[in-house]
């Protein structure tokens, strides 16, 4: 039976989400979302509805959010169906949650009811098979909240407790779900929910006495360094920060980079890798920093001081992490950097300078580390110098304006380095390791950012995992064109090199197979230019990568995405 003319829960859900600032909803609907399918029609004519993106695959969904998060720092929504849309998610689950993504993820529910008085009831053979026990169960463990919304009088209450859980830093996704019946209820509006809009808990900082033990700390170590992930994910950070390291002496190592941390031309910037810290360290500062090292490959001095600031120290959502800290400091650094530097111009004029104690002592130890590296010989992986050559051309061919988000695992310190990011908010990855995130994200980066060149630059085998067909049909369909660089050695390198490292003399070594062809022979071309009529081109030689990648541009800045396939020789002989 229809309601007489009544919003449903389902239309009330949707006002309510453009009231608190989400301007997108990455779908992919099912049979429990008639109301949703019908509030999209009412509430586009008599309200203001978020922009709703189909999306042929949740991968595609969840991604695209995810990267839009990453880069505008608003409140995404995602709305899939039931047991199995949730399922289809995969490994972006894993990202948004290492990536800490804003998201708000809405699900369906079979119908709990059969009787046809009940509008929504069960009508269909699959709301039985899709009545699973424990549908959250699914997810939860990768959720900062789940919840199932049971009543339409509590509609609003609950996307509000959604949106505060969702946006209180550490940040990450929730999700809800409901029974049909519930969606296509009467809405009750709720004068209490309805009163103030949620606003997400105030990050914490450090005080004053750990500012000032801090800054002494510095003062008196001869060889401090800074490890750091993801200090930039909020851009506004990156120049207090470059302030706050000048001023100090700090050097700085991007293990395992997700974001521009500092510039990557900056003097204090020793580069990009999972675990180099000097040896000589005294004083290592960890700071937003998910793995600081890998133990079998370096850590820190047994004499060295080592402090970790971090907005999750603990690293709840971790099963064993076991790094222990000298101290360890609960803060946002988008406050606690800023506090750093208003203490530090405290400290500074106590004591009459203008720059921490013996900064210009540990600017000269960093000037002969850069000397120390420049004399090392780089051991280049396979195909390596062509990636290099590729991305350093990249740079030069868009040097502003230009986003690039990057998911090759076998190339993780290669692409920051060769790259040399300088703008905040210019450089992405994931922050966890379910793959094919890399071209979808992509999508929702374009959205937030309309005026940037966006790049996504991926392994085969990423590509592959990233339901191409539905990045792209999403990218031609609404008109967000991006630049893929796909790197095509004919399989999945990663693996490789995982087996190498437990056994570097094996019989996988001797003969070079590894079972990891998977797609060598795929014209990835033709899957981007059929599901997305990408513009196509391929460097297989190196006197053609600035031509290419200029004609590839030009196609992009032209509202037509492309994607250029760079061969590189083959990871295996399978």
């Amino acid at each position: 039976m229809e309601h007489s003319g009544r919003a449903t829960v389902a239309s009330q859900w949707l006002r309510k989400a453009a009231e608190l600032g989400v301007e997108n909803i990455f779908v992919n609907l099912g049979s429990d979302h008639p109301a949703f399918m019908n509030a999209f029609a009412e509430v586009a004519a008599n309200g203001s509805l978020p922009r709703v993106i189909v999306c042929p695959h949740e991968m595609t969904a969840l991604s695209a959010a995810h990267g839009h998060a990453m880069t505008s720092g608003k409140l995404q929504m995602v709305l899939v169906h039931v047991d199995v849309g949730t399922q289809n998610l995969g490994g972006s689950i894993h990202d948004a949650t290492r990536g800490r993504a804003p998201v708000i993820i809405v699900a369906g529910m079979s119908p709990v009811t059969g009787e046809p008085e009940v509008l929504g009831s069960r009508t269909e053979f699959i709301h039985y098979l899709q009545d699973v026990p424990a549908q959250a169960d699914i997810v939860r463990q990768y959720m900062k909240w789940t919840y199932e919304l049971r009543r339409p009088e509590s509609a609003e209450a609950v996307l509000n407790r959604a949106c505060i859980m969702a946006t209180t830093e550490p940040k990450g996704p929730v999700y809800i779900q409901a029974a049909r019946e519930v969606w296509e209820a009467p809405a009750f509006p709720s004068p209490s929910a309805a009163a103030r809009r949620p606003a997400a808990v105030k990050p914490g900082t450090l005080s004053a006495e750990d500012c000032r033990w801090l800054l002494e700390s510095i003062a008196g170590a001869r060889c401090p360094v800074v490890l750091t992930s993801y200090l930039g994910r909020n851009p506004a950070t990156v120049p207090a920060f470059a302030r706050f390291v000048e001023r100090t002496g700090l050097a700085v190592v991007d293990t395992n980079a997700r974001c521009v941390n500092l510039p990557g031309n900056h003097p204090h910037f020793l580069g990009y890798s999972r675990s180099a810290i000097p040896p000589e360290a005294d004083l290592v500062l960890v700071i937003d920093c998910d793995v600081p090292w890998l133990p079998q490959i370096g850590r820190p001095s047994t004499e060295a001081l080592v402090v970790g600031i971090d907005i999750d120290p603990l690293k709840s959502t971790i099963g064993l992490w076991d790094f222990v800290y000298d101290h360890a400091l609960q803060a946002d650094t988008a406050v606690a950097i800023p506090a750093l530097n208003q203490a530090l111009d405290a400290y500074l004029a106590e004591q009459g300078g203008d720059e921490l104690d013996g900064a210009e002592a540990r600017r000269r130890w960093i000037r002969t580390l850069h000397e120390r590296q420049a004399q090392v010989v780089p051991k280049r992986g396979p195909g390596e110098e062509r990636v290099r050559a590729v991305l350093a051309a990249l740079r030069r061919q868009a040097p502003d304006k230009h986003i690039v988000v990057c998911e090759a695992p076998s190339h993780t310190e290669v692409m920051p380095d060769a790259l040399r990011m300088e703008a905040p908010g210019s450089l992405h990855h994931s922050g966890g390791s379910g793959l094919g995130w890399g071209i979808n994200a992509a999508l929702g980066v374009k959205l937030a950012n309309p005026d940037h060149l966006v790049t996504a630059i991926v392994g085969d085998g990423c590509f592959m995992f990233g339901v191409p067909t539905s990045c792209y049909w999403v990218s031609r369909h609404y008109r967000i064109p991006f630049l893929t660089v796909l790197l095509n050695n004919g399989g999945w390198r990663s693996p490789s090199i995982s087996t190498n490292l437990i056994h570097p003399d094996g019989p996988a070594k001797a003969s070079n197979r590894y079972h990891i062809n998977a797609g060598r022979g795929v014209r990835f071309d033709g899957v981007a230019a059929a599901a997305g009529e990408a513009a196509t081109f391929v460097i297989d030689t190196d006197e053609v990568i600035e031509a290419v990648l200029e004609r590839a541009i030009q196609e992009v800045r032209a509202g037509r995405s492309a994607l250029v396939t760079v061969e590189l020789p083959l990871v295996s002989d399978d």
